[in-house]
């Protein structure tokens, strides 16, 4: 059970400083060039025998289906499972059957997956508003507003971020496109370099043009929290480190894009808070699969078994903002 950091830093400029410039890409019949870094973990190793019938001797297994149970306590200071870009957390259960024909041994393995699901703090049920202007200067010169409120900044796998926003537009350029999105920011270590990267888990796009002196509103718009989300931080990890963000972006035709975002926090939800509470349908189905207070097997694990991807388009309101 281990992690492992793998850094490539690709070099794209030319040793001459004559020549040096910002390109990012390489042409075909060019040379790639670059670095490699390597940093891995090992978090527990271990081996026990499903069958011991002593040293140097053999059972003879019949032709058929043959079963052997076996129990392994997990240590419960070991991050969470984890695919990146650049490096993983990776969990393996490995069984060997050796034959005495060493050509008829058998090696089998099998991922299982291990996410922690740290208690999530109360504040961050709290509504979390945000809010930009910004005026673009020349021929089509003007303010663009943008607002932006979600219900909390808790991310609880399997359950929605719910979203109000509203936009006006003052310039002379249309808005092309209105975005919410969860993203995924990565963070990896090795030999002392450091490489980010940055992904989108789930984003909900709104591409009706809103021209000039005009506005755009979303009303109660649900962005989903994808499933199965390793914890923020990914605790105990010393070589990747992880958080996750909330961002509003508004495009502009021709000019730069006006973006707001704030960090969500994965985890569990609160006591003191339920899904039932937010959305009743989504609180019937938590109560048809909760468990019995006994029985910890399902207890705090996500739910959700659809998509873990999600690009949907969106429905706003139009307002003039002329009146």
């Amino acid at each position: 059970m281990s992690v492992e950091d793998l850094l490539i830093h690709f070099q794209y400029v030319e040793d001459d400083d004559n020549n040096r410039h910002n390109k990012q890409f390489y042409i075909p019949g060019e040379e790639v060039k670059g670095i490699v870094y390597q940093s891995s973990e090992i978090y527990l190793e271990s081996a026990k025998r499903l069958l011991d019938v002593g040293y140097d001797n053999a059972i003879e297994l019949k032709p058929g289906l043959h079963q052997f149970g076996f129990k392994y306590l997990l240590p419960s200071d070991i991050p969470s499972s984890f695919t990146g870009i650049y490096g993983q957390v990776t969990y393996l259960a490995k069984v060997k059957l050796d034959c005495e024909d060493a050509r008829n041994t058998t090696l089998s393995s099998e991922p299982f997956l291990v996410l922690r699901r740290p208690e999530l703090p109360v504040e961050l049920y709290s509504e979390k508003h945000l809010k930009k202007s910004r005026f673009f200067f020349g021929l089509h010169s003007g303010k663009v507003k943008v607002t932006c409120t979600i219900d909390k900044s808790a991310a609880i796998p399997g359950d929605n971020i719910i979203i109000d926003g509203e936009v006006t537009n003052w310039t002379g350029k249309e808005i092309t496109l209105i975005q919410a999105s969860l993203i995924l920011e990565s963070h990896y270590y090795a030999e002392e370099h450091e490489i980010a990267f940055r992904q989108y888990l789930s984003k909900r796009d709104d591409v009706y043009d809103v021209t000039l002196r005009s506005g755009r509103r979303w009303r109660h718009i649900y962005l989903p929290v994808p499933p199965f989300l390793p914890d923020s931080g990914l605790e105990h990890c010393q070589i990747i480190s992880i958080k996750y963000i909330f961002q509003f972006k508004v495009r502009i035709e021709g000019k730069e894009d006006v973006v707001l975002e704030t960090p969500l926090f994965v985890g569990k939800h609160s006591p003191q808070f339920g899904p039932a509470g937010r959305d009743l349908m989504l609180g019937k189905m938590w109560q048809g699969l909760g468990a019995p207070d006994d029985d910890p097997s399902s207890k705090d694990l996500p739910w959700y078994g659809g998509k873990s991807i999600y690009t949907e388009s969106v429905n706003g309101d139009f307002f003039d903002v002329r009146s």
